[in-house]
């Protein structure tokens, strides 16, 4: 028996429940992946439930983990949510209920475990989407308070990533709460060290000369992540560095539209669209400079990913900036500045001496998102509310 597990009394694993839409390549699910492959021998036993029929990318890796993925698909609110109650009273009992969606869909599933007897109910805030001046409207507000009211009376912790996510989710005043805690993502960075022979072989898959500028961003193609504002910058970079190729990751519903927003300003030939992957290390190996204009973000891993491998980050000033583990591997600069100084401030980025990527990527390891103080953490986290709520 380890210390661990008298940490946790009664029982050694306590089942631990969380609650995901599905499993694409995205923020939440890699940090996840990381910490249930790293976890498995640990005092908690997670399981995933997600809330439609795909699955996505990540099935495998949760899988391998031992992780047990369940699946209810929503097909109207009321009756998922009365399949929610069904499932938890059927398939439990769940020590915890940790959410992981918004708080407009977080609130009524952490009723839900409240009324179905979980002892312990924690909504984990991964974004700052109403900071973003594309979350501003009326009907966005109100479901949002919609939904943070019955967090308040239903959850027994909240968790965010940073101070900007927790103020969306508990208010300004949640330094004088008790059951407020911030929670830095950890990761395994050991892809990083050997990422540099990858990115040199995704250049020739690309089809990108040796010598040229590469400017990369990463994220899902939705209105947060801004991508026709970056579009608008690599066109005026490219008056400047004719040569410089713009390779974009991810998927979304506004895929076609950015692709319209190319062809349009006849720069397709210049720009690589590169679709998901496993291996950002690569990527962000590949990438001279991570270009990163969202409206909005939680956090933002991939800013951290980029300094992980080397790679400097331009970014807008009201970023959460607990993501900035090397202060001179960050620009920062306000997206009012325009798309012009944006592709003037990227050029002076790439006229500097290029960085230590090593030592780039020792400060990240060594900086307050290692894994195991993440795991560490979280765990702790549960035994305080399980403590509570024995």
């Amino acid at each position: 028996m380890t210390e661990n597990d008298i940490a946790f009394p009664q029982v050694s694993r306590r089942r631990v429940l969380h609650v995901l839409k599905w499993l694409p390549r995205g923020g939440i699910e890699t940090w996840l992946t990381h910490i249930f492959a790293n976890g498995a021998n640990g005092p908690i036993q997670h399981e995933v439930l997600l809330m439609q029929d795909e699955i996505g990318p990540y099935e495998a890796k949760v899988r391998a983990a031992g992780v047990r993925i369940h699946t209810l698909p929503v097909r109207g609110w009321l009756t998922w949510l009365l399949a929610l109650r069904r499932f938890l009273r059927s398939n439990g009992p769940f020590a915890v209920v940790h959410s992981h969606v918004d708080s407009i869909v977080s609130g009524p599933v952490l009723a839900v475990a409240a009324a179905s007897g979980v002892p312990v109910r924690i909504m984990h805030n991964h974004a700052a989407q109403s900071q973003g001046a594309n979350y501003q409207d009326l009907r966005y507000k109100v479901r949002e308070l919609i939904g943070t009211s019955i967090i308040a009376a239903a959850a027994t912790r909240r968790i965010a990533i940073s101070e900007m996510a927790m103020e969306q989710s508990a208010g300004a005043r949640w330094r004088e709460r008790k059951d407020c805690t911030i929670l830095l993502y950890g990761f395994d960075y050991s892809h990083f060290a050997e990422s540099r022979a990858r990115a040199d072989r995704l250049r020739i898959e690309l089809g990108i000369r040796v010598g040229c500028h590469v400017l990369g961003h990463v994220g899902r193609f939705a209105s947060q992540k801004n991508h026709a504002f970056l579009i608008d910058t690599f066109a005026e970079y490219l008056r400047l560095d004719p040569e410089a190729v713009l390779v974009l990751i991810g998927h979304g519903p506004l895929k076609a539209q950015v692709q319209a927003q190319v062809d349009r300003l006849e720069i397709a030939g210049s720009v690589r669209f590169a679709a998901g992957t496993d291996d950002i290390a690569a990527f962000m190996s590949l990438f001279d400079v991570f270009v990163f204009p969202s409206f909005s973000e939680g956090l933002g891993i991939v800013a951290l990913e980029a300094q992980a491998a080397g790679t400097p980050v331009i970014m807008p000033e009201n970023m959460p900036h607990e993501v900035i583990v090397i202060p001179e591997a960050v620009t920062l600069l306000p997206l009012d500045a325009g798309a012009r100084a944006w592709a003037q401030e990227i050029g002076q980025i790439l006229g500097q001496r290029a960085p230590d990527r090593a030592e780039w990527l020792a400060r990240v390891e060594g900086s307050a998102f290692g894994l195991e103080r993440c795991i560490a953490d979280l765990n702790a986290i549960y035994r305080e509310e399980l403590a509570k709520h024995a």
